[in-house]
């Protein structure tokens, strides 16, 4: 690699790219391109490219989208809602973005890691998830997470996709519970609302004071148990794990139910993830350490949460 690149999580940024990085930057601010400080990348994010920068006394963060989420990310949606969040006080760090080219800027919060298995830290991040849930929606935006993963089957190549990749050798199976849970699920009276859709640790900032949750790529009207799913989806957590979690959420047991649902949203989200897996993998980026817990959770909770559904109120 050379020194005109910089290598990040969200794939290579090359010289072409951090020239448009730093027009953009000065475009915003109308600054200088020498007044811009310590351009370097956070070794976060998946789909995007993420660096940090200094102008001015300030640091921001600045997002540069990655391979692939052209097609995979409708940004008009993601403004609008990412406009609701600022609303909602759960984000209020956006300071510039382009729906057309996909780049954004925000302020830079100082931050730890989240940790799933921090007590203070998953009521923090589980409570903030509840609150944007209970926000009132002003646009109705759907995110059908059925018809996305069915895009995304679309545009990946069919020798890369399903049985025929081979670190998800149940994926038949799968397929077939969630497809069925999909359907049960819309059957539970659960009600639609704010949804983020990538709720892991890494779109959570916290430290002892403030708590973000940001990202809105895969935001929309939807079921809440996309963004539970995708919270459990993004950790290692056992069952015991799992339910408190649940109880976290609705601040009390839930039912039976609540239980299938959010369970079933577990596994649908996995699947969703594994789809989005295969599709970054035939464009060329690899997916770490969150690809066994997606399928293991899509595999394992679309069992337990049929197995629900089919014995009823037994």
């Amino acid at each position: 690699m050379s020194e005109n690149e910089i290598q990040t999580t969200g794939g290579v940024l090359r010289s072409e790219d951090l020239d448009f990085i730093y027009q953009t930057i000065c475009e915003v601010f109308n600054c200088s391109r020498d007044q811009i400080l310590e351009l370097q990348p956070i070794q976060k994010g998946l789909s995007n490219s993420v660096l940090t920068f200094e102008l001015n006394g300030g640091k921001y963060v600045f997002r540069y989208p990655g391979l692939g989420s052209d097609v995979l990310i409708d940004r008009g949606r993601e403004s609008m809602i990412q406009s609701q969040a600022n609303d909602a006080r759960i984000d209020t760090t956006l300071v510039a973005m382009s729906v057309c080219k996909g780049w954004k800027i925000a302020r830079f919060i100082k931050s730890r890691g989240f940790d799933y298995k921090n007590v203070s830290d998953i009521v923090r991040g589980v409570r903030l998830l509840h609150k944007l849930h209970e926000t009132p929606v002003k646009v109705r935006y759907e995110f059908d997470v059925k018809a996305k993963w069915e895009s995304i089957r679309d545009l990946t190549p069919p020798e890369q996709y399903g049985e025929n990749y081979h670190e998800f050798p149940e994926f038949a199976g799968i397929r077939d519970r969630v497809y069925k849970l999909y359907d049960l699920s819309k059957t539970d009276g659960i009600r639609m609302c704010l949804t983020q859709g990538d709720c892991r640790d890494e779109n959570f900032l916290i430290n002892d004071s403030e708590i973000y949750l940001i990202d809105w790529e895969y935001a929309g009207y939807g079921d809440p148990g996309f963004d539970i799913g995708s919270y459990i989806c993004g950790g290692d957590h056992s069952d015991w794990e799992v339910d408190r979690i649940l109880f976290v959420y609705f601040g009390h047991e839930p039912n039976q139910v609540e239980k299938r649902h959010f369970y079933a949203w577990i596994a649908i989200t996995g699947f969703f993830y594994m789809h989005w897996t295969m599709f970054k993998e035939s464009s060329g980026q690899k997916i770490g350490y969150l690809k066994p817990l997606w399928y293991r959770f899509a595999r394992d909770y679309s069992r337990i949460a049929l197995d629900m559904y089919e014995q009823g109120d037994k």
